[in-house]
């Protein structure tokens, strides 16, 4: 009899990471045909830093693919509805479900951005008083 394992948290980051990354690469491809097209006086610089983000993106999901490979995970299906995405997989021969809200996928991408490109974001300010 087959035994069937459920994702560890590690198997979930990873599996997120995967649902993550492609959006990541589409924001960063609309940006740079914006920027290119744009008269700003530091659109080589621009262009420059965010080319470099999206080779790092593209690497960071092969990473990601192979690790899921390494550890029998594998993403059969993705539904993209209005307010979500919905991933079916399956993990060591258990079968189950990942749902993101969309302000989730762009937030999680603002802040991959912002990490990649060493910003901090502003905090919201109750969380800049002292208390």
């Amino acid at each position: 009899m087959k035994t069937t394992e459920r994702a560890t948290e590690a198997d979930l980051l990873l599996i997120r990471a995967m649902l993550v990354l492609p959006y990541l690469i589409k924001v960063l491809d609309a940006d740079l045909k914006r920027i290119e097209t744009s008269s700003l006086r530091t659109r080589s610089a621009l262009l420059h830093q965010l080319e470099r983000l999206r080779e790092e993106a593209r690497h960071e999901m092969r990473e990601v693919r192979y690790h899921l490979r390494l550890r029998t995970i594998k993403i059969v299906s993705q539904q993209r509805l209005e307010d979500r995405l919905s991933a079916d997989y399956i993990c060591r021969g258990h079968h189950d479900r990942m749902v993101l809200m969309w302000s989730r996928i762009k937030s999680d991408v603002d802040e991959l951005v912002a990490a990649s490109l060493d910003v901090r974001l502003p905090l919201p300010i109750r969380d800049r008083l002292p208390l």
